[in-house]
């Protein structure tokens, strides 16, 4: 199904599972490459930001400069707004918008970082072009996205894999693209971008309590995504089907030879120009 960018579905959706996933994210763990890049006193933005848990660890890095959390979703800023108030961060600040068509200035900020933010869209290049808007020249870029065709899973056809094979489905058939991350460079250089460097990371539990979480969360948003409804429409799957799959990812997660890991690739890179800072 073919939609316009600006009418982008978010197919994860905004179930309290999904919610509660991602507001587990942490700066130290989804961007952790980006990191060292960062220094005290700068202003970034993080696009896409969800409930803000990102964002806030970029803010704690790089004060006391700011961060600004952008996302189209204002029920995720709300959360986000929240949850700065409640861990005392008071140089973060959350505005609802468009990675298209972002309400700042241009050569606003000193970085710019995104998460699973270009994978939303069919052409993700205006997004990286209208970041590189807003940087200033020398200021520094940083995306993470999926990979997905290098996933680990074992059983090799195990429940994880069977949930995530639907789910990466109906990423596509609703216009987004799961394996985005192998193109983060071209993306990068096609739009301006200099110093190009990529690098790859997995996203995985080790302990069996880490993993019988994962697995019961994947378990849990089999009943209530709404990609999942829209996949039992579309005939890809039985009601029956979905609940034995559920069944099946709590029982997997209790599995000591069970294992998954998701893939991403990471791009860091710098707007071309020397920075007024």
């Amino acid at each position: 199904m073919s939609t316009p960018d600006d009418k982008q579905i978010y197919t994860a959706g905004y179930s309290p599972t999904a919610i509660q996933s991602r507001a587990r994210r942490t700066a130290a763990e989804h961007a952790g490459f980006f990191l060292p890049h960062l220094r005290a006193g700068m202003h970034v933005l993080d696009c896409g930001c969800g409930p803000g848990s990102i964002t806030i660890g970029l803010a704690e890095v790089v004060t006391p400069g700011g961060v600004v959390g952008i996302d189209i979703e204002p029920s995720q800023i709300d959360l986000a707004r929240t949850q700065a108030v409640q861990r005392g961060c008071t140089n973060v600040r959350f505005d609802v918008g468009n990675v298209l068509h972002l309400p700042y200035p241009e050569a606003t900020f000193d970085a710019v970082f995104g998460h699973t933010i270009l994978m939303q869209f069919q052409d993700p290049l205006p997004v990286v072009a209208e970041v590189c808007r807003v940087v200033k020249p020398g200021g520094v870029v940083g995306f993470r996205e999926p990979a997905c065709d290098g996933n680990l899973y074992e059983p090799p056809e195990g429940a994880f894999k069977q949930y995530f094979a639907l789910f990466m489905r109906m990423l596509q058939y609703n216009g987004s693209n799961p394996l985005v991350g192998h193109r983060l460079g071209a993306l990068l250089s096609r739009a301006g971008v200099e110093r190009v460097t990529m690098s790859a990371s997995y996203e995985g539990r080790g302990t069996p309590e880490e993993k019988q979480e994962r697995y019961d969360r994947m378990a849990r948003r089999c009943q209530e995504d709404r990609w999942m409804e829209q996949a039992i429409a579309l005939g890809w799957i039985s009601r029956d089907a979905r609940d034995r799959l559920s069944a099946a990812l709590h029982g997997e997660g209790a599995d000591p030879e069970a294992f998954s890991a998701f893939a991403c690739c990471e791009v860091v890179g710098w707007k071309a120009g020397h920075t007024t800072a």
